[in-house]
């Protein structure tokens, strides 16, 4: 969203706004770097969209998907980074049959990988897709002023979950240690593309601890990106 673009677009020399349909991506330098900044939106099918586009118009030779998440674990706190060493869809799951009336039982839910067809050839399942390693090393040495830099599982589903039992039972199913609504779904698109990814989220929130949404922590969230561009 705008709020967790403003550092990037204020550091944009030389910005210029493209439109590709629904989705705005503006194209300019950071650092001696050619850098497009993706407003991507919220959800699934902004997040695959956006990332293909930018794919297909600019090849860039890393994509840094970035924003706020809520915590999945009680000891995340607010405005910690989470830099995923791996993304993972937690709404990817089959259920077994039960009869009407049974009821809902999260015991009944098993997780289901996604599956990509590379090269045109057979289905490769992903239960996880993995953040590029140099990345993934690059942005751990990037200080956070606010909070600590942590490597974790990110979980994606296009949710919001308030009930802390359900954080726990993904955090148990999945290994996730926050959730958002976009990064292994861009992760996804950029697999099948054969295109380096990273995510790095910032915790905007937290059940387990009371903590209600901090927009201002999109703003964190895309200094810290920024900073990390600038060492690439």
């Amino acid at each position: 969203m705008d709020t967790e673009l403003q550092p990037l677009l204020g550091a944009l020399a030389g910005k210029e706004q493209i439109q590709i349909g629904a989705w705005t991506f503006w194209r300019g330098r950071i650092a001696g770097k050619t850098v497009v900044v993706s407003r991507t939106e919220v959800g699934s099918v902004n997040a695959s969209t956006a990332t293909t586009l930018a794919i297909v118009n600019f090849r860039p030779r890393l994509i840094i998907n970035q924003g706020t998440a809520g915590a999945a674990i009680p000891d995340l706190k607010l405005f910690d980074i989470v830099v995923g060493e791996a993304t993972v869809d937690y709404g990817a799951f089959r259920s077994t049959h039960a009869d009407a009336g049974a009821g809902v039982d999260l015991s009944r839910w098993t997780p289901m990988p996604h599956r990509l067809r590379l090269d045109g050839k057979e289905r490769v399942a992903f239960d996880r897709f993995p953040g590029d390693p140099a990345a993934v090393d690059a942005a751990l040495k990037v200080a956070n002023p606010r909070g600590r830099v942590v490597k974790g599982i990110i979980g994606t589903a296009f949710e919001f979950n308030r009930e802390v039992d359900r954080l726990v039972w993904m955090n148990k199913t999945y290994g996730v240690v926050s959730e958002d609504m976009e990064s292994a779904y861009a992760a996804g698109t950029a697999t099948g593309f054969k295109t380096p990814f990273v995510a790095i989220r910032i915790i905007s929130d937290s059940d387990f601890l009371g903590t209600e949404f901090q927009p201002v922590a999109g703003e964190y969230c895309a200094a810290f990106v920024l900073e990390l561009i600038r060492r690439l």
